[in-house]
């Protein structure tokens, strides 16, 4: 795996650094579904039973 031309933070100018750490202050909650698993059969059933 090439690591080289992965860019950091400390890499980024002023301008990108700001718009980074803007992200930080926002409490958002992490998207965990994942695609196709919303409409399994386990996730009917706890629809069905208002558990989810």
């Amino acid at each position: 795996m090439a690591f080289d031309n992965t860019i950091t933070e400390q890499d980024l100018d002023r301008e990108g650094q700001a718009f980074v750490s803007s992200f930080r202050n926002v409490d958002l909650e992490p998207d965990l579904a994942v695609d196709g698993l919303s409409d399994s059969l386990l996730a009917r059933l706890l629809r069905l039973f208002k558990l989810a």
